[in-house]
């Protein structure tokens, strides 16, 4: 047994409007309601920096990244701050923080164990020569789904340095939606009476192809587009296609929880994924669920039973399945109920935050041995 929580430093260069800021947000909070002492390092003008300024026990390091990876004087500074604060553990949420904190690590000295997080699947080009690397420079890799696992793997890290630890959401959040903030997310958006709604809340992730899956859909449907503005591509697409349904951008909303309430489908077409919080949302909302096979989304989604899965580029079967949801409200409701079911019984992000303090643990209980 540790007789003192563990000195940890969550970093990233990124930190803003995304599903990696809240996971980040959720794990550093977490962590520091288990009593540990966390560091955030990240940019003085993201958004992390502004939900954690007042925070009573998380402690800021601001920093300056800039753009080069291999900015030494960085490192430098960084093996620094993490020496001076006796930190145990760094967790590297981004491509640029692996690059600076195995640079702090291994040239600098920094004196901690050195956790990354992977977020998505790898897209380098850094090949098996890169995955063998950063493997070896790394204490431990954190997978946020089993495919990303397979992915760096089959890229060339050691399997066994990957722990495969699932994104979680915060579900008292999700519970129960006030009925008011549900009417204020209706009255914001000009959604058509009396039609069944159709949504998907991303930035561009695959709208052109609901567009082109809601063409052979009979049933007039509104399709909503949160995340995104008005966009001339997609509107000359609907023109093309003539689609006898309305679509209505919503924008990017800061709070987007109660728009899932306005929802009769979800769907995400989107051709990367690592481990969706969009579907565990939805899920947590009762929503049936149309998405890719991409990534982690068949280890929250298993087609026909939850939901519906389709390969990206596949049209005829992502209007098959929301013909078929659409058409069948006692499907969507049954799919709906499970969906909501398994989402508060699997992806608690209380839970995310306890097997990321068990991979951390390990690490130091390890270092301690040897």
């Amino acid at each position: 047994m540790r007789s003192r929580p563990l000195r940890i430093l969550e970093i990233t260069h990124q930190g803003d409007i995304g599903g990696s800021t809240n996971s980040i947000t959720w794990l550093t909070d977490g962590l520091a309601r288990l009593g540990h002492e966390v560091v955030l390092c990240c940019r003085e003008e993201s958004l992390l920096h502004e939900r954690f300024a007042a925070h009573p026990s998380v402690r800021i390091i601001p920093f300056v990244f800039g753009r080069n990876p291999l900015a030494l004087h960085r490192s430098r500074a960084l093996a620094r701050a993490a020496r001076s604060r006796g930190i145990d553990v760094v967790n590297a949420h981004a491509s640029l923080d692996r690059h600076l904190t195995i640079q702090a690590k291994h040239l600098f000295g920094g004196g901690f164990r050195l956790v990354h997080t992977r977020r998505n699947m790898p897209l380098s080009t850094g090949g098996r020569l890169q995955g063998r690397f950063v493997g070896a420079c790394t204490d431990r890799i954190i997978a946020v789904s089993e495919r990303v696992a397979e992915a760096m793997a089959a890229g060339g890290t050691p399997r066994e340095k990957i722990s495969v630890v699932h994104n979680g959401i915060p579900l008292e959040s999700y519970r129960e939606m006030p009925e008011e903030r549900v009417l204020a997310a209706r009255r914001a958006l000009p959604l058509p009476k009396g039609l069944p709604v159709v949504g998907m809340f991303a930035r561009r992730k695959g709208q052109a192809d609901l567009l082109r899956a809601m063409a052979a859909v009979e049933r007039r449907s509104a399709i909503l587009f949160l995340g995104i503005d008005r966009d001339e591509e997609l509107e000359a697409l609907r023109a093309s296609l003539r689609l006898p349904h309305p679509v209505i951008y919503g924008g990017f909303r800061s709070d987007a929880l109660p728009f899932y309430r306005l929802l009769d489908v979800f769907v995400l077409p989107s051709v990367i994924e690592g481990f969706s919080l969009a579907i565990l949302e939805a899920m947590a909302f009762g929503l049936p669920i149309v998405c890719t096979d991409a990534g982690g989304n068949a280890e929250a989604v298993r087609d026909g039973v939850n939901g519906f899965l389709f390969r990206p580029g596949e049209i005829d079967r992502l209007a098959g399945s929301l013909r078929k949801l659409l058409e069948d409200e006692s499907l969507r409701e049954a799919i709906g109920k499970r969906n909501r079911e398994e989402a508060f019984q699997r992806f608690d992000v209380r839970e995310t935050v306890r097997k990321t303090e068990s991979v951390y643990l390990s690490l130091i209980e390890a270092k301690s041995e040897s």
